[in-house]
């Protein structure tokens, strides 16, 4: 029972993360780019709210797919992270599949 009681105390912090915006499309969707460093990119579409010019940086959880509100200069937006731990070429790949 105790153990229980323990497990219960113990919060898992979500994920956040701050990453620059390398890439907006124009002609394709509303898909940008984060950096998430270490060469890692993630490619993520933007559903509503403030919409990410480069250069910005976004606060939000670009470890899991998935829709999400995320940040940028204080201001809410809501994203869909399409996929996450990617290349520049698997991000471009990905960019000249989606948009053709």
């Amino acid at each position: 029972m105790r153990f229980v009681f323990l497990l219960l105390l113990i919060t898992v912090p979500a994920f956040a993360a701050d990453a620059p915006v390398v890439l907006v499309t124009v002609a394709c969707h509303d898909y940008f780019v984060v950096d998430l460093g270490a060469k890692r990119y993630a490619l993520v579409e933007w559903y509503g709210g403030y919409r990410p010019e480069k250069g910005d940086i976004v606060s939000g959880d670009f470890s899991h797919f998935g829709a999400q509100d995320a940040a940028v200069k204080g201001r809410r937006l809501r994203i869909y992270v399409e996929d996450y731990d990617l290349t520049q070429d698997a991000i471009n790949d990905k960019l000249a599949e989606k948009c053709r």
